[in-house]
C-alpha cells in the first residue's frame, strides 16, 4: 500500500522560514564582534541596542501574522459573510 503525502501549505512554509531567520537574526554571534570594531548608532543607541529591537519588532510582527492565519492555515483576512 502506498501512502498518501500531504504537501504543507505554501503559508505555513514561509512562517517557518521567516520565523527561522528571525531566530538566526537574533542569536547571529557575529554581531558582538562587529559590535566591538564599529560605534555606529541607530535610533540614538548604540549598534547592538538598536539592532535587537529591530529584531524583535521583525519577530513580533511575523508571530502576529502567523497567530491571525491560524499557523499558515487561512489567509490573512477572513471575509465574513453578510448577515
Amino acid at each position: 500500500m502506498r501512502e498518501t503525502k500531504q504537501k504543507m501549505p505554501a503559508r505555513k512554509k514561509l512562517l517557518i522560514i521567516l520565523l527561522v531567520c528571525g531566530f538566526a537574526a537574533i542569536e547571529f554571534p557575529g554581531i558582538l564582534i562587529v559590535g566591538r570594531l564599529v560605534r555606529p548608532m541607530i535610533f540614538g543607541m548604540p549598534f547592538l541596542y538598536g539592532y535587537l529591537i529591530l529584531c524583535w519588532i521583525y519577530m513580533l510582527a511575523v508571530f502576529f501574522y502567523a497567530w491571525r492565519t491560524g499557523w499558515g492555515r487561512h489567509p490573512f483576512t477572513l471575509r465574513r459573510e453578510a448577515d
